[in-house]
């Protein structure tokens, strides 16, 4: 059903920040754990496979804008 692994970035389809995939369940799921950091914290999150799009990481998208 999702076909995300453990260490990609995805982001929302509707726009949002990049996050990374933490694990993979060992059960067919339509959830998929997710963290990011924001401030000086991890956040982790359960989201629908059916809502992420694969992401390049973060400092990729850094070093394409020249940052």
């Amino acid at each position: 059903m999702n076909d995300f692994e453990a260490g990609q970035y995805v982001r929302l389809r509707a726009g949002g920040r990049i996050m990374r995939v933490i694990a993979a369940p060992p059960f067919e799921s339509p959830l998929v754990a997710c963290e990011y950091r924001e401030k000086h914290r991890r956040v982790t999150g359960l989201y629908a496979a059916s809502s992420l799009i694969r992401a390049p990481a973060p400092h990729q998208v850094a070093s394409a804008r020249g940052g």
